[in-house]
């Protein structure tokens, strides 16, 4: 059972609060990270190498705009959140975020990964149960080990000049079509970097537009966040 604790401090920005949780990872690791509790559709917000939870701004307060359940995490390493026994196995944190979802009442998960996020993302997709993860935004994925092997609805999103453009595509072309779908954006930024460029806005769209084509769940009450999260 993946245990949870509560920290004692909350965020405000732009009328959006975010606890501030951590929890422990199959193989020990705390993993720190930032929730904000809205509606029964969660995502997971997996940060690039040079980022962290804390960099996700405008598109983190979009989607709980849109009343998605927003969990922005650390990496093992970053902020606070700690190793554990398996070397870079950062899959282990996006796995811990789903649980920790599913345990808050969460009926769906979706992940936002950019770069090393969208890797660890993917290895996670090839890890867990069926069905554990509904949807994942691919953002620059940095590397899929079996790309074949993806589960859930796939939207891979990359620039057409960054580097790493050709292996994003063969990636793609090897996912299953689950379905599937390839945008590419004029330009060279790579993952999060995109969303400082005129490319913003049809990101933020192409994003939104993605993780809001189910219909949610309809309950009669709204999810509500309180003081004493679920262990």
């Amino acid at each position: 059972m993946i245990r949870i604790f509560v920290v004692v401090a909350i965020f405000f920005s732009v009328n959006i609060s975010a606890k501030e949780v951590v929890f422990s990872t199959a193989d020990n690791a705390s993993i720190q990270a930032d929730f904000t509790l809205r509606g029964p559709v969660g995502v997971i917000l997996a940060h690039g190498a040079v980022f962290d939870k804390d960099s996700w701004g405008e598109i983190r307060e979009r989607l709980i705009d849109k009343d998605f359940t927003v969990l922005a995490i650390n990496f093992r390493g970053y902020g606070k959140s700690t190793l554990g026994s398996k070397s870079g196995a950062l899959y282990e944190d996006i796995l811990a975020a789903v649980q920790f979802l599913k345990e808050q009442g969460i009926t769906q998960v979706n992940i936002l990964g950019a770069s090393m996020g969208a890797s660890a993302a993917a290895k996670a997709s090839v890890a867990s149960e069926p069905k554990d993860i509904n949807r994942m935004v691919l953002l620059s994925p940095a590397f899929i080990a079996e790309p074949e092997k993806l589960q859930g609805y796939l939207l891979f999103i990359a620039s057409e000049e960054e580097p790493s453009i050709n292996a994003i595509k063969a990636n793609f072309d090897q996912a299953p079509n689950n379905p599937k779908r390839l945008e590419i954006l004029s330009g060279r930024e790579h993952a999060q970097y995109i969303f400082t460029t005129k490319q913003k806005s049809i990101l933020t769209h192409l994003i939104l537009a993605f993780f809001r084509q189910d219909e949610f769940v309809k309950v009669s009450e709204p999810l509500k966040q309180d003081n004493t999260l679920k262990k």
